[in-house]
């Protein structure tokens, strides 16, 4: 199986709609360029570090799949 290394590009926290949206980057050998996927995980601006990125990349995974 292929190294894949992923990266949270941009992230901004929306107050009003209480949601995060993102930019999540999966580098792939054999891409030429990063696969960038648009992503947007309703919670509360609270929530630790690693609960957030672990949302967003679970978000950008499932959105792949579909």
């Amino acid at each position: 199986m292929a190294a894949t290394a992923t990266r949270i590009a941009d992230v901004a926290y929306d107050a009003a709609r209480r949601h995060f949206d993102a930019a999540v980057e999966f580098f792939t050998p054999g891409l030429p360029v990063p696969l960038r996927i648009g992503v947007t995980l309703a919670a509360a601006q609270s929530i630790e570090h690693h609960a957030l990125v672990k949302g967003l990349v679970s978000a950008a995974e499932r959105q792949i799949m579909r």
